[in-house]
């Protein structure tokens, strides 16, 4: 198959093109059944056949594979020829089947278990030259063979590869993981003129403190991230539970603040049938309607293999939404059903513009602030923020840098700082250019000293601190009580200067403030209110949501944006996605039961019965209003 008549990828607006036409990615991870992470030396071109027929009859498009370092190039610069031909065969079977390829380079961790070069011999992949050079010499060899052989979406440069020695990567900083990141990418570019490249990491990329995230892969064309419930420092209560099919579109949302994000690993683990298909169901559409560009699950088929690395973790055996017999399980309809709507009626649908912006003040210390550092975790503040706006049915999105003026590109009439725990200089100059411009700001403080967000901005000051968490616990604002659970600690007590208390605690001191500064107005909460969500069924002890939806409500940040419809239940989402003049709101309940809800949308109501998990879909014209 020559390059040339290969289909051109491209992207635009944070998706897919297909030469010039919409193109949404679903598919799968795949090693075959019966030999797994060996099938480059255990050679079956019958089930690879067999396989890639089936996946394109049951309707997807995309299969993602792994590049074993250690079978392509078992000595130093020297290229199994076997390998290669057999990966060119790969890619030739693939493309019969009209599937195109995603491409796992220098895959040496997968599973929990390394496949490594024995030549590498523990040296470090990011600071060894000679190791830079072998990776740089891989990469183009690869690339240079696939481009001649098969229909490529787009490179990943190494799967979870931060893995295959965490100590050494968890100290790289930002500039050395972009030199990186385009060292790699400028080698798959020049044998593959064109080619998309990405690199993929689980939900550390996004929850954790290593440098391989979204916000500095400016060398990359999209990013490819990661997520399962089981793994996530958020206190999933269950795979079944609302927070677990929010998880992966938070983190796509979260990336697409600054790249183009590709789900290339999604699924379940610790669940039976029924739970893993509910949850596929109601995560793979949310993950949509968050703006991904595609959703790959893990994985094919359950695996007959015992060899490495089933032989350690035997429970990776059986993951696959095929049984090792062949027969379906329930997931592997329900995301037929996603893949057909996704690649169908919904190709095309793209992200609106959103009202609300979530704005992350994430600090990460320079070298040893000793004493003055402030401690804890900033990674829960976004999540909870983005539950709580997903509950009242705000349409958000994370800001990438700067908060943009509201009427200009890419800005948002309110942002939200959860919990902030450190607040720099340059911060707080920006978010005061925000609100002087004629935002609507809301700011939860996380810290006594590094989290207060200033008097000129707010109208409070600081007057004390205090040891007794009972007089800051609570507080009630239009009709609504809110408690806490504070943190030990040094808890600040504030005074009102020139702002407006609209809520106070036990103790008569600001709760909630709100000042006008400038044309716009910025609300102050004196608790870390987002981050103390971060427990076990505490979402589910408050309606958290009203202060963020009673806020834009009282500021009218949702009256100059089309009207799209909401519904009555905070477990259920409702996102609105837009092509051309057509509008489509995917509702989906993510709880685990049952959900009767009322649709509301251009002055008309429709009841809902909503199944644990389901899916429903509301199209209209933007012009007509002609709800369907």
């Amino acid at each position: 198959m020559s390059p040339r008549a290969v289909h051109r990828y491209t992207l635009q607006d944070g998706t897919f093109l297909r030469n010039g036409e919409p193109y949404f990615s679903v598919g799968f991870n795949y090693h075959p059944s019966s030999t797994g992470c060996d099938y480059w030396r255990d050679w079956d071109s019958e089930q690879l056949e067999a396989d890639f027929a089936r996946m394109a009859e049951l309707g997807f498009n995309t299969v993602r594979f792994f590049v074993f370092w250690a079978d392509f190039e078992p000595e130093p610069g020297v290229y199994d020829r076997t390998a290669i031909e057999r990966m060119r065969a790969f890619a030739s079977l693939a493309a019969r089947h009209r599937l195109q390829l995603l491409p796992s380079l220098l895959t040496i961790w997968m599973n929990g278990q390394r496949f490594e070069p024995p030549w590498r011999a523990g040296r470090d992949l990011w600071r060894d030259p000679e190791m830079a050079e072998r990776q740089v010499g891989f990469v183009r060899h690869v690339a240079a063979t696939l481009y001649e052989a098969g229909d490529v979406l787009a490179y990943d440069l190494g799967d979870e590869v931060i893995h295959v020695d965490g100590a050494a990567s968890g100290t790289l900083g930002p500039e050395a993981v972009r030199h990186w990141w385009g060292m790699l990418a400028e080698a798959v570019r020049e044998a593959h003129p064109g080619a998309l490249v990405l690199q993929a990491n689980e939900a550390s990329a996004v929850t954790g403190e290593h440098s391989f995230r979204p916000e500095n892969a400016d060398p990359l064309d999209l990013v490819g991230l990661h997520g399962f419930p089981v793994w996530t420092p958020f206190h999933m209560e269950s795979v079944a539970s609302p927070k677990a099919s929010s998880f992966v579109p938070y983190l796509v949302r979260r990336g697409r603040a600054h790249r183009p994000v590709l789900v290339d690993e999604f699924g379940s683990y610790g669940c039976d049938e029924e739970t893993a298909r509910d949850y596929l169901r109601a995560a793979a559409h949310s993950a949509l309607a968050a703006g991904a560009c595609g959703v790959i699950v893990w994985c094919w088929q359950d695996f007959t293999t015992v060899r490495k690395p089933y032989a350690l973790r035997p429970n990776e055996r059986s993951v696959g939404l095929l049984r090792a017999d062949g027969t379906p399980k329930p997931a592997m309809e329900a995301f037929q059903e996603f893949a057909r709507r996704a690649t169908g009626e919904l190709a095309g649908f793209r992200k609106l513009p959103a009202p609300v912006g979530v704005h992350l003040l994430e600090h990460r210390e320079e070298g040893d602030a000793g004493y003055l550092a402030s401690g804890g975790s900033d990674a829960a503040a976004g999540f909870y923020a983005a539950q709580l706006l997903q509950r009242a049915h705000l349409p958000y999105a994370f800001t990438s840098r700067v908060p943009a003026a509201p009427d200009g590109p890419g800005g948002h009439r309110m942002v939200i700082c959860p919990s902030v725990r450190h607040l720099t200089l340059a911060d707080q100059q920006a978010l005061a250019d925000y609100v002087a411009a004629g935002g609507v700001l809301l700011y939860t403080g996380g810290d006594l000293l590094h989290g207060f967000g200033g008097e000129e901005l707010f109208g409070v000051r600081t007057v004390d601190f205090t040891l007794r968490a009972a007089d800051v616990d609570s507080f009630t604002w239009q009709g609504t009580h809110y408690p806490f659970v504070r943190e030990p600690g040094q808890l600040p007590v504030l005074a009102a200067t020139n702002a407006t208390v609209l809520a106070a605690f036990r103790n008569g001191s600001p709760a909630l403030t709100r000042h006008r500064y400038g044309q716009g107005v910025a609300y102050h909460l004196n608790a870390p209110f987002e981050r103390q969500l971060n427990a076990p069924y505490r979402l589910q002890e408050a309606p958290w949501h009203r202060l963020y939806a009673d806020i834009a409500a009282a500021e009218g940040v949702t009256d100059h944006y089309p009207a799209g419809p909401t519904v009555d239940s905070p477990e259920v989402e409702v996102t609105v996605l837009g092509r051309g003049d057509e509008r489509c709101a995917l509702v989906i309940n993510h709880a685990p039961q049952p959900v009767r809800a009322t649709l509301h949308h251009d002055g008309r109501s429709e009841p809902l019965d909503l199944g644990p998990k389901a899916v429903h879909l509301a199209t209209w014209t933007e012009r007509r209003k002609d709800h369907t």
